[in-house]
């Protein structure tokens, strides 16, 4: 009989992989972490996510991802949340421990990682690092700046941009996007999809935008799609029924939280967002706009693409809604323009952050944590977590309710 060529994937064995993103509302941060979760497994791996129940809990089904729900956290660091997690690990036999942003970071070095020495990495895409994170897990950021930054702190940093499914990803993957929305086809559609919450100024963000298409609507047929959730979904339901009232139509519709939010992306002419839901937006071919603080907007473009490679999809300080108003209304009244700059999106995201080959590049460090010696993962690991964990404590009050999760999200 011929002998049989097996691929490099056939002849390594198997991890037992355990992903912990910080929750399951929308965001930009859990979805990257469920994603590459998807891409792991589809590598040959046993994948399981560990989080607490949320709208997202449809995508790991979609995914077909094996799912254990955490408890509902009631300190910034749970005891019970932690328990179940070193449970959960035991009992699965997980081998490698991937936690997502500051709070499940910590929870991992609790636990498992203090109980077992299971070895992990950190992931966290928010545009700073907490210093008390502990120093023996190796971390990914998402940009170039944070990793420059980092390096200078602590070691076992790697660069990790945030990841994109192109497949799932892309212009008309949602058969009749806007029929299945309602959307009359002689609208021009300014689509957002985030957390409502003022943690990066998202909330403050979308508020600026309501009134900006307020004042577009006076003589343009425009609608603004928004998508998410948080403690400022109130406020903005308000603020859109007063605009939809004073109109006489429906210039802003909040949608709240949304399970599958491509058809919002693929429905719109334009795309406002910060982190990875800048990325998905121009996936979709759509051109974009990024949000940052203090009132900064930026046309995502072949100039100021740079700039966003470097430091993230986000900025500090701008004109606010003057700014968004100057970029907004030419671009919906040129739609070579917006044809042109969706092009040069969907080519880059292609280029730069497919997830297949993050996926991989994952992999390999997976494999080289569960290669390394125990003394080598742990480093001086009593030590430093010990001073981080007393760090930790002191800042957030151990024993107090806890506030709302991740005082500093990643953008989404």
């Amino acid at each position: 009989m011929p002998e049989v060529c097996r691929s490099e994937q056939d002849l390594t064995p198997a991890m037992r992989i355990l992903v912990y993103p910080h929750e399951l509302a929308m965001g930009g941060s859990q979805i990257n972490a469920l994603e590459l979760a998807g891409a792991v497994r589809d590598l040959g791996h046993n994948v399981t996510v560990f989080a607490t129940s949320g709208v997202l809990v449809e995508k790991v089904r979609m995914l077909n991802l094996e799912y254990v729900e955490a408890p509902r956290r009631r300190f910034a660091v749970d005891p019970a949340t932690i328990r179940k997690l070193t449970t959960t690990v035991r009992s699965r036999g997980i081998e490698v421990v991937h936690p997502y942003e500051w709070a499940p970071s910590i929870d991992t070095a609790f636990g498992p990682g203090l109980r077992f020495g299971t070895p992990a990495v950190m992931t966290v895409l928010s545009m700073d690092v907490p210093d008390f994170l502990p120093r023996h897990f190796p971390l990914i950021v998402g940009t170039h700046a944070l990793a420059v930054q980092q390096n200078l702190r602590r070691s076992h940093v790697q660069l990790m941009e945030p990841p994109v499914d192109t497949a799932q990803n892309k212009p008309s993957v949602v058969p009749n996007a806007r029929r299945r929305l309602h959307i009359p086809p002689d609208q021009l559609v300014v689509s957002v999809v985030g957390r409502l919450t003022t943690d990066l100024e998202k909330l403050q963000g979308v508020e600026a935008a309501i009134r900006v298409m307020d004042n577009l609507s006076e003589s343009r047929p425009v609608t603004l799609l928004i998508a998410g959730d948080g403690e400022g979904l109130a406020d903005v339901a308000a603020a859109a029924l007063a605009v939809n009232r004073r109109r006489g139509r429906e210039v802003v519709r909040v949608l709240g939280n949304v399970g599958d939010p491509r058809p919002l992306y693929d429905a719109a002419d334009v795309v406002l967002g910060m982190g990875s839901s800048a990325l998905r937006g121009m996936a979709y071919a759509k051109p974009l706009i990024v949000q940052g603080t203090r009132g900064f907007w930026k046309l995502a473009s072949p100039e100021t693409a740079p700039r966003f490679l470097q430091d993230g999809w986000f900025g500090h300080g701008g004109g606010g809604g003057a700014d968004l108003t100057q970029i907004l209304a030419p671009l919906l009244d040129n739609e070579q323009l917006r044809s042109e700059l969706g092009a040069f999106g969907r080519a880059l995201v292609e280029q730069r952050f497919g997830l297949d080959q993050a996926a991989r590049k994952l992999e390999a460090t997976y494999r080289r944590l569960l290669l390394a010696p125990p003394g080598a993962r742990l480093n001086s690991s009593v030590v430093r977590t010990g001073y981080g964990v007393a760090k930790f404590r002191a800042v957030m009050n151990f024993r107090q309710p806890k506030p709302p999760l991740s005082p500093r999200r990643s953008p989404a």
